[in-house]
């Protein structure tokens, strides 16, 4: 069995999982544009994407991940078939100098919240694997250490037209 053919298959189990999940009552982890998704403790909100146009070859995905519960959890990968590589990373300033650095974990504490914002925490996207247009939605999986998986659908807007946007 091809490499892709075992994708399509796991897709489709994957998808009668969700379809009976959200029949039985369970918790709906299924896709949702922009629109708020809970996975266990965790509420996922606010999401959107940065528009691309080729030769970009990078973007980024903002949203907030709010911790309800009484435990710490951790966003600890993210996968989307719209970049080839897809990482957190921490916007930050030292000496008048911007920087990026790569968080392999990134700790949600108990009843709080990080948000994902430009000039801060932000999903990058790296070697685009096409357009990003503006208002269509992208399918992004986010993996939390406790909660498990869940896929977001953010919806693709302009940068800050006035300025400058930092990742």
């Amino acid at each position: 069995m091809t490499t892709l053919n075992a994708f399509a298959k796991a897709v489709g189990t994957l998808s009668a999982l969700f379809f009976l999940s959200a029949c039985g009552g369970h918790a709906d982890h299924s896709i949702k544009s922009g629109a708020q998704v809970q996975v266990g403790d965790l509420m996922v909100s606010g999401s959107w994407i940065r528009a691309a146009e080729p030769p970009a070859k990078t973007s980024a995905i903002y949203l907030t991940v709010s911790n309800a519960g009484d435990q710490s959890d951790a966003l600890v990968s993210v996968s989307t078939e719209i970049a080839e590589f897809s990482e957190v990373h921490q916007s930050l300033t030292k000496a008048d100098v911007a920087l990026m650095r790569t968080v392999k974990e990134l700790e949600i504490r108990a009843g709080e919240s990080v948000s994902f914002e430009p000039g801060s925490y932000h999903i990058m996207l790296i070697n685009l694997t096409g357009r990003i247009e503006k208002d269509q939605t992208y399918p992004v999986t986010l993996t939390f250490r406790d909660a498990g998986e869940v896929t977001v659908e953010p919806v693709a807007r302009q940068a800050n037209a006035g300025g400058h946007d930092h990742h």
